[in-house]
């Protein structure tokens, strides 16, 4: 009987190693997985910022500063993919798309001019074509050429008389650059260059 307790013993001592073995393993495997577990959401960073779509850049911008300072921001035009650089009619323009990286602190937002409908997915596929201003009056064409999206409209009498009497807008428009039919597309924000008729009416030089 006395030699078979060392072979007890062993016995004994060899479950109990592989029981902690076992138990050491199984906690293991779960420590990892919520590691796992963590590091795949930690890549799918959640929005922290409200949508912003539908608003004019300079709203958007002032409640950033206001409430989101630590945010850096871009903002883009649509039209040509550049981005805003304090251009004076930028302050209109409507948020159609928005991305963030609310781990990075940084957030891209898409603008388009007032006059063009977002579409779903931010990408126009047609745009307005600038109208022919020939033979309509200075005053009316500066009307239709704001709300078409040109910031500013210059006009000039086709032959310079030596002065400007601040009358030649109700002149008939003898050309204009851009010329009609040319895509909106890349003239958002341009000028519109108008030369009306002389005093007495005509459009020849």
């Amino acid at each position: 009987m006395a030699g078979i307790k060392p072979l007890v013993l062993s016995l004994l001592t060899m479950s109990a190693l592989g029981l902690a073995g076992c138990s050491d393993g199984g906690d293991g495997s779960t420590s990892a997985g919520a590691d796992a577990e963590r590091g795949a959401g930690s890549q799918h960073s959640s929005p922290v910022l409200p949508s912003f779509k539908g608003k004019t850049l300079d709203a958007v911008s002032g409640e950033l500063r206001r409430s989101w300072p630590a945010y850096t921001t871009a903002y883009r035009a649509l039209p040509d993919n550049h981005l805003f650089d304090g251009e004076s009619y930028s302050g209109t323009w409507i948020v159609c798309t928005q991305v963030e990286d609310s781990q990075a602190k940084k957030v891209e937002l898409g603008f388009l001019p007032p006059q063009v409908p977002c579409p779903p997915d931010g990408r126009v596929s047609s745009w307005p074509v600038v109208p022919n201003f020939v033979g309509k009056t200075g005053n009316e064409a500066k009307q239709a050429a704001l709300k078409l999206g040109f910031p500013i409209v210059s006009s000039q009498p086709i032959v310079t008389e030596g002065y400007d009497d601040r009358s030649h807008l109700e002149r008939a428009v003898c050309a204009q650059d851009p010329s009609a039919g040319q895509s909106m597309r890349q003239h958002y924000g341009t000028t519109l260059n108008l030369r009306v008729a002389d005093s007495k009416g005509s459009c020849t030089p």
